[in-house]
């Protein structure tokens, strides 16, 4: 017997009439009388007697209902634990983020996701690309998952693009001031523009600082750096602090945005329109579970109501 066989003859045995049975399933009664026929023909005996408009269990049903019981109690129990793997009823989650993605979205996420999954608890860290993609291997307490910035093609991870977000050019407005010759905001910067002013550099080894630099090479600009830096976020802080300009994501903008009330920064679009993508990346051999794909989609929503601020 098929499983939905047995639900519709236990339901049958249990209400005692093909109405109420079809009721409580919210079937039709047609297709609850169909369904005992087809059981009772591929079963070669007969399941009930048909008296009066009434279903009579035969001896050959009240024995099977015995085990079928007990197999559709166990059927519940299979349903009632998908149900709680599907929605996340209780587990834990490792996450490390690079500190762009930490200060602010990964709380949102985790907020947007507890009003669904409260009885999730949750390891985070917040390293630096390498850091983060060296520690998501198999290990018990390695990360179940990482979110960076792009993804190397052999790093031997799995990766999962989240989003891609825009990159700008951006130069203190205290320099600017200085500059005899203003920039169009209408127009993607000259990248020129960065040889005659202070420039704060980004490391290569991250892939925001791999963009910059094609872009500068492509623009044959060597502008002259005084710092060189990993974090976003201390980049946007430097060229807030009025010390140069620099090439930087949507997001670190928007967290200094969000951090000083008249940020001291000029943004201005750069030439290709470039973007840099927000990965998830786990390893070869972990499995995503529902929680953590759940987890990923809130991360995406919360990048998408960021970005649109």
């Amino acid at each position: 017997m098929r499983y939905r066989q047995i639900e519709i003859f236990h339901a049958v045995m249990t209400y005692g009439t093909v109405t109420r049975a079809a009721q409580n399933l919210r079937v039709s009664q047609p297709s609850v009388t169909s369904s005992l026929q087809h059981t009772e023909a591929e079963l070669g005996f007969a399941l009930f007697d048909r008296s009066g408009g009434r279903l009579v269990p035969t001896a050959e049903a009240r024995i099977l209902f015995d085990e079928v019981d007990r197999a559709h109690e166990s059927l519940l129990a299979v349903d009632s634990l998908c149900e709680r793997l599907r929605e996340g009823a209780a587990g834990h989650i490792r996450i490390a983020a690079t500190p762009a993605l930490s200060q602010r979205i990964l709380p949102e996420a985790i907020t947007n996701f507890q009003k669904h999954h409260q009885r999730f608890t949750f390891d985070i860290s917040s390293e630096h690309s390498p850091a983060i993609l060296a520690n998501l291997g198999d290990r018990p307490q390695s990360y179940h998952l990482g979110l960076t910035f792009g993804l190397e093609e052999d790093s031997g991870l799995r990766a999962k693009s989240l989003m891609d977000i825009p990159v700008y050019g951006v130069i203190p407005k205290t320099i600017l001031a200085e500059l005899d010759h203003q920039p169009s905001l209408d127009q993607p910067l000259d990248l020129k523009i960065l040889s005659d002013v202070p420039y704060i550099d980004l490391y290569e080894n991250e892939p925001l600082g791999k963009i910059a630099r094609s872009l500068l090479l492509k623009a044959d600009v060597a502008p002259a750096s005084f710092v060189r830096v990993h974090d976003h976020h201390m980049a946007a802080a430097l060229v807030h602090n009025g010390l140069g300009a620099g090439i930087l994501d949507a997001l670190a903008i928007y967290n200094l945005k969000h951090s000083e009330r008249n940020p001291n920064m000029q943004i201005f679009k750069l030439p290709g329109n470039p973007t840099l993508p927000i990965t998830a990346v786990f390893s070869q051999h972990r499995n995503q579970t529902y929680p953590v794909r759940k987890f990923m989609s809130c991360v995406v929503s919360s990048l998408e109501t960021a970005l649109e601020q």
